[in-house]
């Protein structure tokens, strides 16, 4: 009997682990099975982040583990925690305007509907927004998956467009070490980087550090994007 109190399942487990652990006259039982015994009953903990990516219906538009994004939302798992915590609040609050989807309607729409209330309340905590952040920036990143008919000589003018625009002034070599509070660009899907190029050439998009770009994208046109975005989405984050 110990004091009356209730020992817990995993409690004992561990309990337990240890006592055999210890051996017989105090020696110490090395290896696999002293480690199984002193875990037995417990179980590993998830991210909180995780469970409200699924709860809050991201997973809806960016898929699972934020790496199979439907139509041309962007793939979120490895990205940059303090950007996606900077562009959700953006969202949210209405700073983070684009162009029309394939319904009519801003871009962000969808993501802004299953965040705030139709009367305007918001159903997210900062709190849990930077959990969801959190959870996403541990992740690994997709594995690039370009379009079937990407053509290789688009790959590389996107390649050479790229450094003649100075694009790794703020994204880094092939858009893998970005500047604080930029995004991770390598390996993103074409369809969502041509939107956002587009968006910040013309204006539309002008939350956070966009000004920044408006120098570099002024002047191109549609296929040199094309280009641009056909070149970053074959690169693979995931190899170092």
């Amino acid at each position: 009997m110990i004091s009356g109190k209730i020992i817990t399942r995993a409690g004992l487990a561990v309990a337990l682990g240890l006592a055999f652990a210890a051996g017989a006259g105090g020696v110490a039982v090395k290896g696999p099975l002293a480690v199984k015994s002193a875990v037995a009953g417990e179980k590993k903990k998830k991210h909180p982040g995780k469970r409200l990516y699924r709860r809050m219906t991201c997973i809806a538009c960016h898929g699972r583990d934020g790496k199979r994004a439907i139509q041309d939302y962007p793939n979120l798992a490895g990205q940059n925690k303090k950007y996606l915590i900077k562009q959700t609040r953006d969202i949210i609050s209405g700073k983070r305007k684009g162009g029309k989807n394939a319904q009519g309607k801003d871009r962000a729409a969808p993501m802004v509907g299953s965040l705030v209330t139709p009367e305007g309340k918001v159903r997210i905590s900062d709190e849990q927004i930077e959990q969801i952040a959190d959870y996403l920036a541990g992740l690994e990143p997709a594995k690039p998956k370009p379009a079937a008919d990407l053509k290789p000589e688009d790959v590389e003018a996107g390649k050479k467009l790229y450094k003649k625009k100075r694009c790794k002034t703020c994204h880094g070599k092939a858009g893998k070490k970005p500047l604080k509070g930029y995004p991770y660009i390598a390996g993103q899907k074409a369809d969502y980087i041509f939107n956002q190029m587009v968006d910040v050439r013309d204006k539309m998009r002008k939350n956070g550090k966009i000004k920044t770009m408006y120098s570099f994208v002024k002047k191109l046109k549609d296929d040199e994007i094309r280009q641009i975005a056909a070149y970053l989405s074959t690169i693979d984050r995931t190899k170092k």
